[in-house]
């Protein structure tokens, strides 16, 4: 019987929004450039792929950097993202361009919690059921969203990876440890097949891996390992 879930936070409980592959055609449709959608999801394949390797460490190291390293990384990592455009347009000047781009994404974007929360977040508090967060985001932006959404409260504890150990799937053996209960009795629910998936069946949690259809999807489970589910009402399912 589950007595406890936890759950991931980015692409399992917030999102950033307006999505990126959404809002750079927009922005450039202003200027009288078109590029599709499916090329920004494409490319934003491409780029996760072959990031430079200083940008790979901090992307792996994300939830442990300070707030101004944060920043600085989404700012490098969006210039990324629009130079694999190879914009050419002969009415603009193109490095200005980019500039631009990367400063109105970086205004415009901002994470909220997806619409399904809230509610299921309540409605297994009503069941008595144990709430974590087990995320390698820093702990400051999750408790910021969890409090502007009035259920900060449902939550036994928020595990990250700058209050406990640096490294995520660490981080299974603090939950087990502070819920104090038996790994079949917690339902780990998140994105991410290594992190989410391997590193909680590492420690023998139960494991809900979430496809939500608006998400690229950077990994694909081809064995089927785990139970997939698109929104995260359907964990009632398995509980």
């Amino acid at each position: 019987m589950i007595k406890c879930i936890s759950f991931d936070f980015d692409r399992t409980l917030a999102h950033v929004t307006p999505a990126t592959h959404d809002l750079i055609p927009r922005l450039l449709a202003l200027k009288g450039i078109i590029v599709t959608k499916e090329e920004l999801m494409q490319g934003s394949l491409e780029v996760l792929q072959n990031l430079p390797d200083n940008l790979k460490h901090q992307r792996n190291i994300f939830g442990t950097l300070s707030k101004e390293e944060r920043i600085q990384f989404i700012k490098e990592y969006n210039k990324i993202r629009v130079d694999m455009l190879e914009i050419q347009n002969s009415c603009h000047d193109i490095e200005e361009l980019k500039t631009w781009l990367v400063n109105q994404i970086f205004i415009i974007q901002k994470k909220i919690l997806y619409n399904d929360v809230v509610e299921t977040i309540k409605q297994l508090n009503q069941k008595k059921i144990k709430q974590y967060v087990l995320s390698g985001n820093h702990s400051d932006g999750i408790i910021e969203l969890l409090e502007q959404n009035n259920i900060i409260n449902f939550f036994e504890e928020i595990i990250t990876v700058d209050k406990f150990n640096p490294q995520k799937i660490d981080n299974y053996k603090i939950l087990l440890e502070h819920s104090k209960l038996q790994p079949s009795e917690i339902l780990h629910v998140g994105d991410e097949l290594k992190t989410d998936g391997i590193g909680a069946r590492n420690y023998n949690l139960n494991v809900l891996i979430i496809r939500r259809e608006e998400e690229l999807v950077f990994s694909e489970d081809l064995d089927q390992r785990f139970n997939t589910i698109s929104k995260l009402t359907e964990l009632f399912n398995y509980i």
